[in-house]
């Protein structure tokens, strides 16, 4: 279990699953985006991230992983592999490993997103085996 999971006692457990409390995990800072680990394991993991208007993630790429995109508050503009994306609040989007995005938000309110990645290699040699 993640440490900040465990100090802010933001997750539960149900029998072998993990429960996180999102809303309770929610944080923002006037300088920059925060963001929280939520749980990684050899194969997935996930965070969470907080905007305020104006803030962003620098362009960048995942090269050995897929990863999905679900906005839970406001609105984020994204550019992925050059095209131009708005996701609204309640939306998820999905993209394959070694593709150039960015996350911003341009919008008077916050935005938090949640993400999860996958690594394609373990996923394979799991199959493969």
């Amino acid at each position: 279990m993640d440490e900040i999971v465990e100090r802010t006692g933001t997750s539960r457990v149900a029998g072998v699953a993990q429960v996180f409390d999102l809303h309770a995990l929610k944080a923002f800072a006037p300088d920059k985006r925060v963001r929280k680990m939520l749980f990684k394991t050899d194969q997935l993991w996930s965070e969470i991230a907080c905007y305020e208007p104006g803030q962003s993630t620098v362009m960048h790429m995942h090269p050995k992983e897929e990863e999905a995109i679900f906005v839970l508050e406001g609105t984020a503009h994204m550019s992925i592999d050059g095209e131009d994306v708005v996701v609204e609040a309640g939306s998820i989007v999905k993209f394959p490993r070694s593709v150039m995005h960015d996350v911003r938000n341009l919008g008077p309110e916050r935005c938090v997103i949640m993400f999860l990645k996958v690594n394609l290699k373990v996923l394979t040699a799991k199959a493969d085996g």
